[in-house]
């Protein structure tokens, strides 16, 4: 019965090609872009979920709060995680990783060096907290002592070949030798860990000052540089952990401005620190585009099947009057929509297996539709399924459900109902078109916003390079950068412009309430740093190039408001243990991404800094290139020279965001493509309904342009209900949208304007083609055809 059911289906889909390949190709298209929706959606749901005890790890991290400015920090003081395990009931072990911060920059073994290092240093428990397995080596007690390294699988394969990497020996920074005593499988790609080898935390623990403040590392409670992460019991409440935290400092006072947070270790890459969105917002946005690309595609298929029903009411009659129940006929209709499925998806998958590579490229992600993922698999199977039942049911009841001798009468029309039902559908497809319109717009806006900011500094020509080795040779090389051919102006800082991320609350300043707080953004500089980024000074006085500038701080705007003060140039200020005062005052400038407001800041004296900037006359960039080229390896000999170039920094700062608006684009423009084409189905049949009475009206003297009108008229009133539908709710989701930015467009009244404009357009463009095609029919020839 059911190869009878296909047979039928099949003769039905070569008996209407046109028909059968709009059904076809829109729902194989509406596939394929559904479920490389659902491959990139699985891979970011599935980060960290691989630990064997992951729901019971999570990471600590702190939050600061100074007037309107909120700042979380991941990294923590090295001996937070031991007091927990000593003092908070539930905490049962902790681990700490510290990354490597350009420590080291150079690996040697034998003849061979090499530079691309990504190491961490870590806890000898690290290799039985997590679930990263140590193929070779003791994983109780990895690091013998504090010369030993743990590499990945990969790694050692690149440094030593086939050869057994255990025992090997590495020379770091033509310094120090480290043994390689355990071998680690490689981290995998959903994980938010991933390093390349492994060094103990012990060599941090011994390179310690002993003169400072705090005496040993592991006592150190006033610097942050540690992620953290805490196995806590099962019955333990996170919550309660967090607030226990904030009470462990043995020297203070729990502060009120300060919180300490708990993240579970599965939301690590999709939510941020302090437990708020990250990028899930992302995730859901895209869940829902494959959502809506699979409802389009099967609102095509039910709009056109239905739209047919009258063609086939004469043959549903004869089935009804030789002895086909409803039941059979509703099956025969069923399987129909089973085939048209099947080859789809057949098809579907051939687009998948062409396009991954490109989408894998665009997605920055090694994707693959495989069999080993189950999870992938139960997700593309849902989803076919509920394609099937949306696409092929409705078909199927209506169908089966016409009255047999009103059908072999020819006395069978369209209901009312079912003509509404049809231009709802349409109505939603378009709904959907004019809010990925808008949305593809806002989009490009916002990313264009980006990009062409004003800054606060001049970004333009300065291309910035680490010192290295050069040490106390900085200053010399600085005047000899300085007087090279193309270059306008060179100076030195202890971190990046862009990114300024060094944060204390340890300041004190004229008119301070004695419980007030605020987390500065501080930056060390010399003097000529202001002018060769072109930061512009509001007030007061640059540093002057001599010791007296070790008591001198410029503040910005954003710091002299939140401080409370109106004439703030010559007012005490003390950063740490240096007392001095606000030299100058500078105009705020945008430190770190658009996606966080500017707070605080404070520049202090630091000549000589490891990271150089030299600004261009942009006429011989390649010459000062190759002279700064020169100058370092003098000093670095046998270490490669890298730089970047500020503009370029900042561009890949916002890839991620690029890569998302790239992405929306694509899969909006598909979701349209397919609406039009199932408009496009819709015309072709509505017109070939029509063919007598366009022959009539022509023959009584109508234009082509009256024909024209009268067959996109109803369709044009269809596609202006969905564009007035779709506005607000297109202004809602960008508008939810932009608040991941803290500086963002407005969205203007005319993105609603051109997206209608648009959407008209297309409309009009894909129903005029079969309107002008009928318009220009021989009226003669209609009327004989009839």
């Amino acid at each position: 019965m059911i190869s009878n059911y296909l047979r039928l289906g099949w003769r039905n889909i070569l008996r209407q090609k046109l028909y059968s390949g709009i059904n076809i190709g829109g729902l194989a298209l509406g596939l394929a872009v559904g479920i490389l929706l659902l491959i990139w959606v699985q891979d970011e749901l599935s980060y960290d979920k691989f630990h064997k005890n992951g729901e019971q790890i999570y990471r600590a991290s702190v939050t600061f709060t100074s007037g309107k400015d909120v700042q979380t920090w991941t990294g923590l003081p090295a001996p937070l995680g031991a007091h927990a395990v000593k003092e908070i009931p539930g905490v049962e072990s902790f681990v700490r990783i510290r990354g490597n911060w350009g420590s080291i920059s150079k690996l040697t073994y034998g003849d061979k060096d090499f530079f691309d290092v990504n190491c961490a240093y870590t806890d000898a428990s690290f290799f039985t907290f997590f679930s990263f397995p140590l193929i070779r080596g003791n994983v109780q007690h990895p690091f013998p002592d504090n010369a030993s390294v743990v590499l990945t699988r990969s790694t050692a394969k690149k440094y030593f070949g086939t050869d057994n990497a255990i025992g090997k020996v590495l020379r770091v920074n033509d310094k120090t030798n480290y043994t390689v005593t355990g071998i680690i499988e490689d981290f995998p790609e959903q994980s938010s860990i991933r390093f390349d080898f492994l060094l103990p935390y012990g060599i941090l623990a011994q390179e310690f000052g002993k003169n400072t403040y705090w005496g040993s590392l592991d006592g150190d409670w006033g610097d942050f540089f540690f992620d953290t992460y805490l196995r806590l019991s099962p019955n333990a409440l996170p919550g309660k952990v967090a607030a226990q935290l904030a009470r462990l400092r043995p020297d203070s006072k729990p502060d009120p401005s300060m919180r300490y947070n708990i993240q579970p270790l599965k939301d690590m890459h999709l939510y941020n620190p302090d437990q708020s969105e990250g990028s899930i917002k992302i995730v859901r946005i895209f869940l829902i585009i494959a959502i809506v690309i699979l409802l389009i595609a099967c609102v095509n298929y039910v709009n056109l099947s239905t739209a047919r029903a009258i063609q086939r009411a004469g043959e549903i009659g004869v089935r009804k009057m030789i002895g086909a129940t409803r039941g059979q006929l509703f099956m025969q209709f069923l399987w129909e929509s089973v085939l048209v499925f099947l080859l789809s998806l057949v098809l579907a998958l051939i687009m998948i297996v062409l396009v991954i590579p490109f989408y894998s490229n665009l997605t920055d992600k090694h994707l693959s539709l495989t069999l080993h993922n189950l999870q992938l698999i139960v997700a593309i199977g849902l989803s076919m399924l509920l394609t099937l039942v949306v696409a092929g049911i409705y078909p199927a009841v209506l169908l089966s459900s016409f009255n047999p001798l009103k059908a072999l009468k020819g006395r069978l029309a369209p209901g009312s109902g079912n003509i509404s039902f049809r231009k709802a559908l349409v109505v939603v497809q378009f709904l959907i078109a004019t809010v990925l319109i808008v949305s593809t717009l806002v989009v490009a806006q916002q990313l264009s916003y980006i990009r062409h900011k004003e800054l606060g500094y001049n970004k333009e020509n300065v291309f910035t390079f680490a010192s290295g080795g050069m040490g106390e040779h900085i200053a010399s090389a600085v005047d000899e950068l300085s007087a090279a051919a193309g270059v306008a102006g060179v100076s030195t800082a202890n971190q990046d412009l862009i990114h300024v991320d060094n944060s204390t609350g340890d300041t004190e300043w004229d008119g301070k309430e004695k419980d007030a707080s605020m987390i500065f953004r501080n930056i060390g500089t010399d003097k000529d740093f202001l002018s060769v980024m072109k930061l512009q000074l509001v007030a007061g006085q640059n540093f002057f190039g001599n010791s007296s500038d070790s008591a001198r701080y410029i503040v910005n705007e954003t710091a002299v408001r939140m401080m409370g003060m109106k004439d703030p140039v010559g007012k005490r200020f003390k950063l740490w243990s240096r007392e001095g005062i606000i030299a100058g005052v500078v105009k705020d400038f945008h430190y770190s991404s658009l996606h966080e407001r500017i707070g605080p800041l404070v520049f202090y004296y630091q000549p000589n800094s490891w990271k150089i900037y030299v600004r261009t006359t942009g006429k011989d960039t390649p010459k000062a290139i190759a002279v700064a080229e020169k100058l370092y390896k003098r000093y670095n000999e046998g270490y490669p020279f890298s730089y970047s170039f500020v503009d370029q920094d900042l561009d890949k700062m916002y890839h991620t965001d690029q890569r998302t608006g790239r992405l929306f684009n694509y899969f909006a423009g598909i979701a349209i493509f397919i609406s039009c084409l199932g408009l496009f189905g819709l015309a072709t049949f509505a017109t070939g309904q029509r063919i007598k009475e366009i022959g009539v009206r022509k023959v009584l003297g109508a234009s082509i342009t009256n024909i024209i009108t009268l067959l996109t008229t109803d369709f044009m009133k269809i596609v202006c209900v969905a564009i007035l539908v779709a506005i607000p709710i297109a202004w809602y989701t960008m508008d939810k949208w932009l608040q991941d930015y803290a500086y963002r467009i407005a969205i203007q009244w005319w993105v609603f304007g051109l997206a209608g404009g648009i959407a008209v357009m297309v409309a009009l463009c894909t129903v005029s083609f079969q309107a002008v095609k009928a318009a220009l029919m021989n009226p003669v020839r209609s009327l004989k055809t009839e």
